[in-house]
């Protein structure tokens, strides 16, 4: 168990990046151009296409791009998987930093919300990978009598995240978003990477799941 769970602790800087979708985002929706012509959102109901890209990059994934990969001599292991999809959590926030920025330079207003797109999808790529194979990997990985126990771990690092972000969105409610923005994405990056050196370590075990 704690060797499952000394993997999980870098996971709860991917939770304090993930949520933001309804909270920062939603303010940086509040300062763009929401007029797409077919549709004009509001900027709460932008983040409605979180669950859309999921269901489309999970198929892509799954009979796409993993056998792609995996053909080409690459074992895709669920750790080499979370390692990906944490430091692209951190690009989708180097994403919305530049758009950031360019509305401050530009002005509110300027910047079509379309270009949020794309940190939405990346995003969505590393919820996939991070949040569906962490808990695939939690369950094979744990004793039939301690799932419950590694599960109820996976989800305090779900609440340390959410509780750490509240922490860090009080202290910096003086920053500017870009400034903080930058600022997540530099810890999602030292976050995946320290990630990535653990899981260099770690010793898979099967377990029956009769």
């Amino acid at each position: 168990v704690f060797r499952i769970v000394s993997v999980f602790s870098f996971v709860s800087v991917f939770w304090m990046l993930f949520d933001q979708h309804a909270s920062t985002w939603v303010e940086q929706a509040k300062q763009m151009d929401r007029n797409l012509g077919f549709w004009n959102p509001l900027p709460s109901q932008v983040s409605a296409v979180n669950p859309i890209m999921v269901m489309i990059i999970i198929p892509l994934l799954t009979f796409i791009v993993f056998p792609g990969i995996e053909r080409r001599g690459l074992r895709l292991t669920p750790l080499r998987k979370m390692s990906a999809g944490m430091l692209l959590a951190g690009t989708a926030f180097v994403a919305v930093a530049l758009l950031q920025a360019k509305i401050e330079a530009e002005g509110v207003g300027t910047v079509s919300i379309g270009w949020q797109l794309i940190p939405y999808w990346l995003m969505t790529l590393s919820e996939v990978l991070v949040s569906i194979t962490g808990l695939e990997f939690a369950y094979t990985q744990a004793p039939k009598r301690m799932k419950s126990i590694v599960m109820s771990f996976w989800l305090l690092c779900v609440s340390f995240g959410n509780w750490g972000v509240s922490q860090l969105a009080h202290a910096w409610e003086d920053w500017p978003l870009s400034e903080s923005f930058w600022a997540f994405a530099g810890m999602m990056f030292v976050a995946g990477l320290l990630f990535a050196a653990r899981a260099a370590f770690y010793t898979y075990k099967e377990y029956p799941q009769e």
